[in-house]
């Protein structure tokens, strides 16, 4: 398993985060579901390559760090979770690359993930409250960037997260939180994706 540096500094913060109740912040929860894209790469005879893509769901569930007052309308956070990448199927790849390509013919060559993907991923981002008040129901949008850094296969990519949704004061510490965000990654090429995160924090001050 491969693992790059930012597992390590998001471990750091969240480590800080957690071992003190001197500042504004808090600790919470985090479950994702969403969909995103993957290349399937297929050779003729002569070694060109062609690809295509597939819409594979993914799952995952976590913990995550709050950095700030609960009352500010701008927070840091740290994510770091497990997330489980869908098979790849195996529908008809040659025909698929035949009708996108003009002039191929013969039989492709192609591999197909037919497992789960296991992934770490670790992400550092920006809560940003717009309205109406962070003590009740606020609207807030949410951008960061991380990695999908722990994999098995040496399939890490680069991360970026863009969304909006809603947080909700369940007590004075306790919150819950929603989000539908953009998720691209980023593997030699730009992956499209999406995502609904939800989760429940606990906030120190």
């Amino acid at each position: 398993m491969r693992a790059v540096n930012v597992p390590l500094v998001c471990s750091l913060i969240l480590g800080g985060l957690s071992a003190s109740d001197a500042f504004a912040g808090g600790v919470g929860v985090v479950t994702t579901a969403g969909v995103h894209q993957e290349r399937i790469y297929a050779y003729d005879e002569e070694l060109t390559q062609y690809s295509i893509s597939q819409a594979r769901p993914n799952l995952g569930a976590g913990v995550q760090g709050l950095l700030g007052d609960r009352d500010d309308r701008i927070l840091g956070y740290v994510k770091m979770y497990y997330m489980i990448d869908s098979p790849q199927v195996d529908n008809d790849i040659s025909g698929q690359v035949k009708a996108q390509n003009e002039g191929v013919e013969g039989q492709l060559e192609y591999a197909v993930r037919t497992e789960a993907r296991d992934v770490g991923v670790a992400t550092v981002g920006v809560q940003w409250g717009i309205l109406p008040n962070a003590d009740a129901f606020q609207i807030i949008a949410i951008s960061g960037i991380g990695a999908g850094a722990l994999t098995i296969d040496s399939s890490e990519f680069i991360l970026v997260e863009l969304g909006a949704g809603a947080q909700y004061a369940l007590t004075d510490q306790l919150y819950l939180h929603g989000e539908l965000a953009y998720q691209g990654r980023y593997r030699k090429s730009l992956s499209q994706g999406a995502g609904v995160n939800v989760g429940v924090r606990f906030m120190f001050d």
